[in-house]
């Protein structure tokens, strides 16, 4: 595994985001926004309310795909009653720092129900 992975499946076991892990500009593509959020403070942002809502006591990665300096990683998690799958497709640098990260969610069931969770826990925290 490399060191990069390493630091990520840490950081999701221990329920931190370690924005040290990301280029400056840094690219999130979120299933609920249109465009990519760009910058280490935003994508910081969008990933802390992730891990609250996402990675709660249902939350594993299932399935584990990955290259040179790319990894698909499949989870399931579970929100109330609505069950979760999706992808993290994570791109690193040579420096082992996140320089684009896409997550994919279905069913929609699951995507409305994550979209309205992310939406309050966003306004909580800005």
């Amino acid at each position: 595994m490399s060191k990069f992975l390493s630091r990520w499946h840490n950081s999701i076991e221990d329920k931190v985001v370690d924005s040290s892990m990301m280029v400056d500009e840094v690219e999130f593509c979120s299933p609920l926004v249109y465009k990519p959020i760009i910058g280490v403070e935003m994508v910081t942002k969008y990933l802390v309310a992730a891990n609250d809502v996402l990675n709660n006591p249902h939350f594993k990665y299932i399935s584990e795909f990955t290259d040179e300096k790319k990894a698909c990683l499949v989870f399931e998690t579970k929100l109330d009653d609505v069950e979760v799958t999706g992808i993290d497709l994570i791109e690193w640098n040579n420096e082992d720092k996140m320089v684009k990260l896409s997550v994919f969610i279905r069913p929609f069931s699951a995507l409305t129900k994550v979209g309205e969770q992310m939406s309050m826990k966003l306004t909580e925290i800005s």
